[in-house]
């Protein structure tokens, strides 16, 4: 009875022989999950409306461009729009006249430069020529141009004759200074007289090299015409000015 039930016993089956049953059983490929399509999230699947919406977000990439382009030239003009007013707001004008009389009406010459500017004037260089030769004091210029009158107001021992160092000054708007005074003696009036002549002529002129606080610089001959604006005003080393 033991060896028939031991008959009809199945026979065992092996791990390998499990393993492989599965194996088999597996598919034999698998799609990729990185292979797998997966629509783009900006396209609608309407070919037309697609084409639509690129075109829109590059007009609007183009007008940005644009925009930020004008609004940097309108930056750049309201910037020099500011310097400008700037410039105008310290600009210097040197004026040239002359006086010859005081409050009271007696004679009494003052040559005169003023500022008629809205800024102060710093005066590098001031020149007065006689005949187009430059003086740098008075008693040169009055040799050169009244010298008979000159001469006789020396020996009178009567002080007419006085002037002020213009280069290196700085002249505040709306004042002035005097590089020539002639303030004759009542019986002496040849000098008074003799110089009031000759600035009436051509051959007595003036020049002046100038600048602003901002370091913006103009030469005038005081013409009458506008001052023409320089780099700057040029003093050679050593050179005598009035």
């Amino acid at each position: 009875m033991e060896d028939s039930i031991e008959a009809v016993k199945l026979p065992e089956q092996t791990t390998e022989t499990t393993e492989s049953i599965a194996e088999e059983e597996v598919p034999v490929s698998m799609p990729e999950a990185g292979h797998a399509h997966v629509p783009h999230g900006h396209e609608s699947g309407v070919r037309w409306l697609d084409v639509i919406v690129t075109v829109s977000v590059v007009f609007l990439s183009i007008l940005s461009l644009v925009v930020s382009i004008e609004h940097g030239r309108t930056m750049e003009k309201m910037v020099d729009q500011n310097q400008k007013l700037v410039v105008a707001s310290t600009m210097p004008l040197l004026m040239i006249s002359g006086s010859e009389f005081d409050a009271s009406g007696n004679p009494l010459f003052r040559q005169v430069i003023s500022n008629g500017g809205v800024g102060p004037a710093i005066i590098d260089k001031f020149e007065i020529r006689y005949k187009g030769v430059v003086y740098s004091d008075e008693d040169a210029l009055m040799r050169a141009c009244c010298s008979a009158a000159f001469l006789k107001m020396k020996k009178s021992g009567y002080a007419q004759l006085f002037y002020s160092n213009v280069s290196g000054f700085i002249l505040p708007a709306r004042q002035e200074i005097n590089p020539i005074t002639i303030k004759p003696d009542m019986n002496n009036l040849d000098l008074f007289k003799a110089f009031n002549h000759v600035r009436a002529t051509n051959d007595l002129t003036f020049y002046a090299c100038y600048c602003s606080v901002l370091d913006e610089c103009w030469e005038t001959n005081f013409d009458q015409k506008r001052p023409q604006p320089v780099k700057e005003c040029k003093v050679a080393p050593g050179e005598k000015l009035w």
